[in-house]
């Protein structure tokens, strides 16, 4: 009988998790993988919540990150073998409002600039140079994101983007990194419609219009949308995962589902292995890599086997807002009154304005339940037959946010009570919004699910109170300071133990860079 499980066991099966494993496997080491729930992918799965045939991606949707991904572009062949394909959307996402207006964003250059110039003829050639402005600098600035921090290789690429660019060009990107969005936007834009429509990606992070470095997602995601669809996975985000898992399974690697890691062991300050609920110990020949945010990390390790300033640090890890999501089948697509084919839009943004987000994120940091959340509606079936029967779809709506702590309701309409008794008026106020832009929607509504935030964390302990970002992104948490300061690089004060996921380097989405970086470290140390 072998002395150990495995050489690195890892926990959690989110695609953080699965991207070290098939790059620790590579390497020549046996990888398992336990996991707290019975199928794997975290924040990332698919399943039939309401009626057979029809498939919800429970949380994560968008993989466009992914697919810009080392992972993807090293694995993209087996995972297209074990079942993953691609579904890319090309009219990416838009904004309605409530004068009977809207605005769409699509893949086609000359739709997209005359749509920005319908509301103002400098924001189509706003729009143009920003477009421009994007393919000068991506090949500089995302690269930014899949590199470890600090490192060599980061001050070599900061050094090749100031002899490539010259001193002002680069201090420029410097300064787009630590932008807030409405300045930024507020730069280049004349309309509040042009403005809307490219801003509500920060807050998809939890970062307000006025939160410094806000900037930089938005335009990025607005910009690559528009240049590349936006993706979604055949079938449903979880095919994405269930592909990983194959060729990890194909390669030797082992999962056990249903099994919450109670405990990380360690020995003469190392990890040797991990215990857990049910009593069963599993031993790591030479690493444990956990999938956790901060203050979970803590809870797993004993506190003796850390300095003090740690603990502390990572007891101080700050989540960001919640997220409540709302599953439904339809008896046929959503018309909304706007525009016939906004139909075609993977995404409605619906705030209606940047100013209502900034509103929203004002209330819900005082403890108010939102008034007017910002709702983002996906409409995946549309573009993706396989996630519905014929003529029937699937609506996912996310609001954002909501706060950590609920001390009220912005409208004093809703007692403040449990989720379980929240949910019901909160739903109502939501659906109540899109019947300003949608008026039938409660006609073809065939069933609904409300998960709220404390759900979302009942499901994955990684969304802390809904939080799906994985911890605050300011810029106080963010680069070197992610997940805390002085240990952005994946390792821990523990000999032979690593950390990943969305709450390190570099932060939330599905852009697997946190799993490759960490496996990249563990191996170093191998």
């Amino acid at each position: 009988m072998a002395d150990y499980d495995a050489d690195v066991i890892i926990v959690g099966a989110g695609h953080n998790s699965l991207t070290a494993a098939l790059y620790i496997q590579k390497a020549g080491h046996k990888v398992l993988i336990i996991e707290k729930a019975e199928v794997p992918g975290g924040a990332s799965k698919t399943a039939e919540l309401l009626e057979p045939g029809f498939k919800h991606d429970l949380y994560a949707t968008n993989i466009g990150q992914f697919l810009g991904s080392r992972v993807y572009a090293d694995f993209q062949d087996a995972f297209r073998r074990s079942g993953f394909d691609i579904v890319a959307i090309n009219q990416p996402f838009a904004n309605v409002f409530p004068n009977g207006n809207c605005i769409r964003m699509y893949t086609d250059a000359e739709k997209a600039y005359q749509e920005l110039a319908r509301f103002a003829s400098r924001d189509g050639q706003a729009w143009n140079e920003m477009v421009a402005y994007f393919s000068t600098i991506a090949p500089y600035m995302f690269p930014i994101l899949q590199l470890p921090i600090p490192s060599v290789k980061m001050l070599l690429h900061f050094w090749k983007i100031y002899r490539q660019l010259g001193f002002n060009d680069a201090l420029n990107l410097v300064k787009v990194l630590l932008t807030p969005t409405r300045e930024f936007f507020d730069e280049r834009f004349q309309t509040e419609e042009a403005k809307a429509l490219l801003s509500p990606w920060a807050f998809h992070l939890g970062l307000s219009p006025d939160c410094a470095g806000g900037a930089t997602f938005s335009f990025l995601e607005s910009v690559a949308d528009h240049l590349n669809g936006l993706a979604i996975s055949k079938g449903g985000v979880g095919n994405l995962i269930h592909a990983m898992v194959k060729v990890i399974e194909e390669g030797g690697g082992r999962l056990l589902y249903g099994n919450m890691v109670t405990e990380i062991v360690t020995h003469n300050g190392a990890a040797v292995g991990v215990k857990t609920a049910d009593g069963q110990t599993y031993h790591a020949k030479k690493a444990v890599l956990a999938t956790v945010t901060p203050r979970q990390f803590i809870e797993l390790v004993d506190q003796k086997e850390l300095p003090e300033k740690f603990v502390t640090s990572c007891r101080n890890f700050q989540y960001g807002p919640g997220t409540l999501m709302i599953h439904l089948t339809l008896n046929k697509p959503l018309e909304w009154e706007a525009a016939e084919d906004l139909t075609n839009s993977a995404y409605i943004h619906i705030a209606p304005y940047v100013s209502d987000i900034s509103n929203t994120y004002s209330q819900i940091m005082n403890g108010l339940l939102p008034s007017n959340p910002l709702l983002v509606v996906a409409q995946q079936s549309i573009h993706d037959p396989e996630r519905a029967p014929e003529g029937k779809h699937v609506m996912w709506i996310q609001a954002r946010a909501f706060p950590q702590e609920i001390k009220g309701d912005a409208l004093d309409e809703i007692k403040v009570g449990s989720w379980d008794t929240m949910k019901e008026p909160i739903y109502e106020r939501i659906i109540n919004k899109i019947s300003v832009y949608a008026p039938q929607i409660r006609d073809i509504i065939r069933k609904a699910v409300v998960h709220t935030p404390q759900d979302l964390e009942n499901d994955d302990p990684n969304l802390v109170g809904g939080d799906m970002v994985g911890g605050a992104h300011h810029l106080h948490q963010f680069f070197l300071f992610r997940p805390v300061p002085g240990w952005s690089r994946y390792k821990t004060p523990v000999k032979r133990l690593y950390l990943t996921g969305q709450s390190t380097w570099p932060g939330c989405g599905m852009n697997a860079s946190a799993g490759h970086l960490a496996a990249m470290e563990l191996l170093r140390g191998k």
